[in-house]
């Protein structure tokens, strides 16, 4: 399973940019990560994840849709040939801006970076690091707590090597 991140090299910038600042950027960078890799797991939107969802959703976005990240932060996504494809990272008003400036996007999937939902059986020692992140992701632990840069780096290598 996978979901799609459309023009990866800007959002890892803006995902390592909230990461460095600390703080609520953080927490909400780390619970973006948090939710790209449940919908890769799933594949659908569950009901914790439903939870997270704005209140008023997104009608410019044929299929879009934003997810509250807390303290202000979104995280933008549309649905596509049944796919999620995540758009853009920010705080509200930057993902507003983006949102009037992108109306009627339609992101072509084979340009856009895959992330593949991890998989245990990839290699024996990555499989028991996976398992672990998936059981303790309904904790509201940031994420660098359970899983470091270099092991999403080896589980997820075509993030860090594909251009959109």
């Amino acid at each position: 399973m996978a979901v799609f991140v459309y023009d990866s090299i800007r959002f890892s910038k803006k995902l390592q940019k909230m990461t460095q600042t600390g703080g609520k950027a953080q927490d909400a960078a780390d619970q973006a990560w948090k939710i790209i890799l449940l919908v890769a797991v799933s594949e659908q939107i569950n009901p914790w994840l439903g939870s997270k969802l704005t209140r008023y959703g997104e009608a410019r976005l044929h299929n879009g849709g934003k997810f509250d990240l807390g303290s202000g932060y979104r995280l933008v996504f549309m649905k596509k040939e049944g796919r999620f494809i995540f758009l853009y990272l920010g705080a509200h008003d930057e993902c507003d801006t983006w949102i009037m400036n992108n109306r009627g996007i339609d992101p072509d999937l084979d340009r856009c970076e895959i992330v593949h939902s991890p998989a245990p059986q990839e290699e024996p020692d990555q499989g028991d690091v996976v398992r672990e992140l998936v059981n303790d992701l309904d904790d509201d632990q940031p994420l660098h707590k359970f899983i470091d840069q270099q092991t999403l780096r080896e589980i997820f290598p075509g993030l860090c090597q594909r251009r959109c």
